[in-house]
């Protein structure tokens, strides 16, 4: 994206001065004043995105967390431990004495529940869908830590490219300030002239303040979302990323994209999944579980046979079993409804931030391709009537103003475009 520079009017400015010879002060002159940073880190956003993806803590714990409930997919759906018993029978003991004389039988056996009906297969199911939503959640984090990098780094830009403009002027007004008081000083202006160039001077230097601060500002939050140390620098920002082609633009692609990629409708589908395969367990509970068991008897020390053991668990409390299916449905319909609910969500803030995109598009169109271009003419106008005694100071100021004013605008035009448009990368679930 092109910004237009003030380079007309300080060759006028110049001629009234004698020859006195200007150079425009670019982006790289102005980091250069600032002191080089220690790396290129700064100066895309592409290079902070892959940074904050790198060490973000907030990104590495979703991670972690994704990776938990991955582990717990393995071991869902796994036979219960079995369990061990040792029993002591036909115990004597002597008359008189409470401690036993001789034990005559000891049994061991193993016991090992099995469920069946498909409930292991429910099980596993149901961790697998948690683990979707848990993967679903984390991508969303990314998505929300890559929108927030852009756009605190169109407001880093912004604060920069600020403050070069305003300097830019600054700098031609201390000119126009250096002919007015010249022409004071010929009897060819007023002492009030000379005084106005000068208060406009400072203003526009409490101007530059504000642009610094709001850069520094900029520049604390990435640090922030970067993890980086208290006031570590960054390099000049250079250039915003290029808007994407119109017809990547368009609203039912978008909502038809946002519909298939979205993590946010990922994770209400996973849970709507976890959710009924919850429902259909509680109805297989219905259909009891089996446990068998084996035994080796030792009797008087020797092994003296086995036995085989089957047992069933009855489902007879029907009123437990009616709650956790009541419970179960309802929360099946909860995650219905949720999801109807995120996808109206996600529509409504995508078409909002489409048309504010379209807004931040037509508005930058018309101030780079009308308004620019016109207070411009307009400032030289101004100033050749005033080189000339047909216009006074004020006139020329007023000028100076609104080429300020409107490349201010257009700067913020352009960042608000990449605000929306990392609004929609979120929103859709990826990069246009």
């Amino acid at each position: 994206m092109s910004f237009v520079r003030i380079g007309s009017a300080r060759l006028m400015l110049c001629s009234i001065l004698l020859g006195i010879s200007l150079m425009g002060v670019s982006s790289a002159a102005q980091a250069q004043t600032v002191g080089a940073a220690p790396s290129n880190l700064g100066a895309n956003a592409e290079a902070l995105v892959e940074q904050a993806k790198a060490i973000s803590p907030e990104l590495s714990a979703a991670a972690l967390s994704a990776e938990a409930a991955l582990a717990r997919v393995d071991g869902a759906g796994t036979l219960p431990d079995p369990t061990f018993r040792v029993e002591f029978r036909d115990i004597d003991r002597k008359s008189g004495s409470p401690l036993p004389d001789r034990l005559n039988r000891i049994e061991y056996s193993v016991e090992q529940e099995f469920p069946l009906w498909g409930k292991r297969d429910l099980a596993k199911s149901i961790a697998g869908a948690n683990a979707d939503q848990t993967l679903a959640m984390r991508k969303n984090v990314e998505l929300d830590l890559i929108a927030s990098v852009k756009t605190v780094f169109s407001e880093y830009f912004v604060a920069h490219e600020a403050g070069i403009v305003t300097e830019e002027i600054k700098r031609t007004l201390g000119l126009l300030a250096e002919v007015a008081e010249r022409r004071y000083g010929r009897g060819l202006g007023s002492q009030q002239e000379a005084i106005m160039a000068k208060i406009e001077v400072a203003r526009l230097e409490s101007e530059l303040v504000h642009h610094l601060a709001d850069k520094r500002r900029a520049a604390a939050r990435l640090n922030a979302l970067l993890n980086r140390p208290l006031s570590a620098p960054f390099a000049p920002p250079e250039v915003l990323a290029p808007p994407p082609p119109d017809d990547v633009l368009d609203l039912a692609k978008l909502f038809a994209r946002a519909q298939a990629s979205s993590p946010g409708l990922k994770a209400e589908d996973a849970a709507i999944s976890a959710a009924s395969g919850a429902r259909t367990l509680v109805e297989k509970s219905w259909y009891p579980n089996v446990t068998l068991g084996f035994s080796a008897i030792d009797q008087t020390r020797r092994l003296q046979g086995y036995e085989a053991m089957v047992s069933i668990k009855l489902p007879f409390n029907r009123t437990l079993r009616e709650a956790e299916a009541r419970a179960a449905t309802s929360e099946l319909g909860a995650a219905r409804s949720r999801r109807e609910a995120v996808e109206a969500d996600i529509r409504g803030k995508l078409e909002a931030a489409f048309w504010s995109l379209e807004e931040a598009r037509g508005i930058a169109a018309v101030l780079h391709d009308s308004h620019i271009p016109q207070t411009e003419l307009a400032l030289e106008s101004a100033i050749a009537g005033y080189q000339q005694n047909r216009l006074g100071l004020s006139v020329v100021l007023e000028a100076e103003r609104h080429v300020l004013e409107n490349k201010l605008e257009h700067l913020h035009a352009n960042v608000s475009q990449q605000r929306y448009l990392a609004e929609i990368e979120k929103l859709i679930g990826g990069s246009l």
